[in-house]
């Protein structure tokens, strides 16, 4: 589900951003929003949801990575 916009923050370059906030398999995770800066796909929410770890989003950085 689509539930309007939210901050990311891309690990590879540290850019910043605003992107759908659309949640992940009906969890409180959220699909990782591809960076505009260096197109890296490893980005995660940044503020409200900073309390995820990085550890979190690694399996689904590689499973979106091994898709491609």
């Amino acid at each position: 589900m689509i539930r309007g916009k939210r901050l990311f923050k891309c690990t590879e370059c540290g850019e910043k951003f605003r992107a759908d906030d659309i949640e992940l398999n009906a969890t409180v995770l959220l699909v990782p929003q591809p960076c505009p800066h260096c197109q890296s796909i490893r980005t995660m929410p940044w503020g409200f949801m900073s309390f995820l770890s990085k550890s979190t989003y690694e399996d689904i950085w590689k499973q979106m990575e091994e898709r491609k």
